[in-house]
């Protein structure tokens, strides 16, 4: 089944642009040849989006700390953070979250979480203390929706220790409610990923939760030479995951009175283990019109927890082609991306994953099943970093979805033994889809692109309202990257937000299928993505040379619309069973 069993004809034209980047991985070109894969020819010739780093100037100067620059003595310190686009005071601007931990020893006292309330000027207030968001312990992802169909978006967020709700007052304050719902643990747990999700199909938000490993900073064993997970390549570093106890995953559902019940054991999902969970999504991998759950895991088989449209979920990871690599492999699994990387209508999914494991590109066939395309979709051959934070979007508004992806080490102890080999920071990855098949972007999208960084998280959304996707990034113990997105002038773009009435105001599972021109592009709107992360939830689909696209919408409830000839460059808001209620006409840059 999978395509990586596949031979594919060698080229005689290798773009330079394939040959640099083959030749600064360690035996890239060596392993192309051997896998019979050829480097995707030279870039199209109408120009790439260029990217300007303006966290500084936007005002995002705090630092993010989460453990030590130096050394790891526990798996937990490196985990770092997501962040998120999303409107919280619903003024039509996106603001910006980024989550974030503290230091072994001590909490900073600014604490770790900020939340940037958009001026709509280019730059950013710390609203983090005015909105009652501000943190202490070690928090790692994020996941949004409106959890009450209140018309506010509210947070969860995901910690070692104790997990928050924070529900959003409508009034610029977030309130703790954790405890109110539901949602307070009886010991400390190391939450990871987390996904609202309507999986009976009522018109409210449940909410999954993935767990890392079941362990404490007083179970965890430090760095040990002696011990086989507690070491690499022979420098000691933090333990794990391989050797910790399993996690068990949780289910809440929503009893639509502000509080949640845990149905983990009737629902099944409590008794899957056997994966360190770390990023989730929610979206119809079947589209037999209910949400499904995707858990990246580390060093583990992912999860794919099936919806049995009864209460209850089953796990087919194994037998639907997402749990292992196309070799059978399990692999390292930190963020994912969905989208349609191949214009086919279908949804895709991306994985990021450790040292010398390829970023996975998982092509969706149809009837929920997978074929492993890494190969084909040009990947194969970057293995240099560990990657987190991922994304599938059309970053230059010519239709076909593009790709990037953030970087950084959970060893800082190798960089003093293995310089070049292991280095602490590292650039990001920025590759165009040509068609199907990714080329190595290199300084013609920005310098700043390849500034060093320990990264995880990152979002896509458009802050500036300029009709293309600009990008957030977590670093670790610095400022956040704001990468401004200066797309290039000539392609078309549509803005798509969706508003539930029988499905959850926040359309969440919603699939939606764009037609411009012969192609015909799927999104799917989603709680998490990336790594820990939440994109802007408004789906942004380039159109290229089109001016018009027809939208179907299939809603979280069953129901399916469908609108023409809707004109490019601008946003229209889709409310159920209502159409086209507000549209908005944006300039570009």
């Amino acid at each position: 089944m999978s395509s990586s069993g596949k031979r594919f004809k060698v080229s005689s034209t290798i773009s330079r642009r394939g040959l640099l980047c083959g030749a600064s991985i360690i035996g890239g070109d060596m392993l192309a040849s051997q896998l019979g894969f050829a480097w995707a020819a030279a870039a199209p010739a109408h120009p790439f989006s260029h990217f300007v780093d303006v966290a500084e100037h936007a005002g995002l100067t705090q630092i993010i700390p989460y453990g030590d620059t130096k050394k790891a003595d526990y798996i937990i310190e490196v985990m770092g953070g997501g962040c998120a686009f999303f409107d919280f005071d619903n003024d039509g601007w996106m603001d910006l979250l980024v989550v974030g931990g503290r230091y072994e020893d001590r909490v900073p006292p600014s604490g770790g979480t900020r939340l940037y309330r958009n001026r709509r000027d280019g730059t950013f207030e710390d609203v983090t203390a005015k909105t009652g968001l501000g943190s202490s312990g070690w928090e790692t992802g994020v996941c949004i929706a409106d959890y009450d169909n209140d018309g506010w978006e509210d947070l969860f967020l995901t910690a070692y220790g104790q997990n928050r709700l924070m529900h959003n007052n409508g009034d610029g304050t977030f309130t703790d409610v954790t405890a109110k719902a539901g949602l307070t643990g009886n010991k400390p747990r190391f939450g990871s990923g987390c996904t609202f999700i309507d999986y009976d199909r009522d018109g409210w938000l449940d909410l999954f939760v993935a767990n890392y490993a079941d362990v404490t900073f007083e179970t965890l064993p430090k760095p040990n030479l002696q011990m086989t997970n507690c070491s690499f390549e022979g420098v000691a570093v933090n333990c794990g995951p391989s050797g910790l106890p399993f996690p068990s995953h949780s289910l809440y559902r929503n009893n639509r009175d502000g509080t949640f019940t845990d149905v983990s054991k009737e629902s099944g999902v409590g008794a899957i283990r056997g994966g360190y969970g770390l990023t989730a999504v929610a979206f119809d991998v079947d589209e037999d019109g209910w949400q499904d759950i995707f858990v990246a895991c580390d060093s583990t088989p992912s999860l794919l927890l099936m919806n049995n449209r009864d209460g209850t979920f089953r796990e087919e990871g194994l037998l639907r082609g997402l749990a292992l690599s196309g070799m059978g492999q399990a692999m390292a699994g930190m963020g994912i991306a969905v989208g349609d990387y191949n214009l086919d209508g279908r949804l895709d999914v991306v994985k990021t994953h450790f040292f010398h494991q390829a970023t996975g590109v998982y092509r969706g066939t149809g009837n929920g099943q997978f074929d492993d395309a890494t190969i084909e979709a040009g990947l194969s051959a970057e293995r240099r970093f560990i990657t987190w934070g991922v994304g599938l979007a059309d970053l230059d508004n010519d239709g076909y979805p593009d790709l990037f992806e953030v970087a950084g080490t959970v060893y800082p102890e190798l960089e003093s033994r293995y310089p070049e080999k292991y280095p602490s920071r590292n650039p990001r990855l920025l590759f165009r889809n040509t068609g199907g098949r990714f080329i190595a972007m290199g300084e013609e999208a920005g310098a700043d692109i390849f500034t060093r960084h320990v990264s995880r998280g990152c979002a896509f959304g458009d802050f500036d309202n300029d009709g293309d996707l600009d990008i957030l990034i977590m670093n670790q113990n610095e400022p956040p990257s704001l990468l401004r997105n200066d797309a290039p002038s000539g392609n078309h773009w549509l803005k798509v937000r969706l508003q539930g009435v029988k499905s959850n105001r926040s359309a969440i599972g919603a699939r939606v299928i764009v037609e411009y021109g012969a192609k015909r592009q799927a999104q799917t709107v989603l709680s998490q993505a990336s790594y820990l992360s939440a994109n802007d939830p408004r789906l942004h689909f380039g159109l290229g040379v089109e001016n018009t696209a027809n939208v179907h919408i299939y809603w979280p409830s069953g129901s399916v619309e469908r609108i023409e000839e809707v004109h490019a460059n601008q946003l229209i808001l889709l409310r159920e069973e209502a159409g086209v209620v507000k549209a908005e006409q944006w300039s570009s840059r």
